[in-house]
């Protein structure tokens, strides 16, 4: 399994429907995607961020098609402009000592398909994570 996990502080200037908007369409990529077995969304306790979101994928394929998916691409765009912090990772119990590297593939291909969505995450003030060049 993979669990992507996305932390996310939003900014000062985010009005409260537009965040309940944000976590709206978080749910709705779990909802809606066939390749999300489990999710959840909610507040980050114990952390730095506002809000976080889990998905629990199979493998690799599923991944790339919860990245892939219209509903998550509508997230971004409804989103990502909202965001002053973003944190983007993966955790998975597969021993493949490749598997971070593949990850990483999948997210940069991703972007390489929807150059946007690579754009906006650029303009995240404070970003960590997979799929932008250094």
């Amino acid at each position: 399994m993979i669990y992507h996990i996305n932390r996310a502080t939003m900014k000062t200037t985010a009005t409260p429907e537009q965040v309940e908007a944000a976590l709206e369409s978080w749910r709705e990529q779990g909802r809606s995607n066939p390749a999300v077995k489990s999710f959840i969304v909610g507040r980050d306790l114990g952390g730095d961020y506002a809000y976080s979101a889990v998905f629990a994928v199979e493998d690799l394929d599923g991944l790339f098609a919860y990245l892939t998916h219209p509903a998550t691409y509508r997230t971004d765009q409804l989103g990502l402009s909202l965001v002053e912090r973003l944190e983007i990772f993966d955790v998975s119990d597969d021993d493949d000592p490749e598997l971070n590297t593949k990850i990483e593939e999948l997210h940069r291909r991703r972007n390489e398909l929807n150059p946007e969505v690579a754009g906006m995450l650029a303009e995240v003030p404070a970003y960590t994570g997979a799929g932008l060049d250094d």
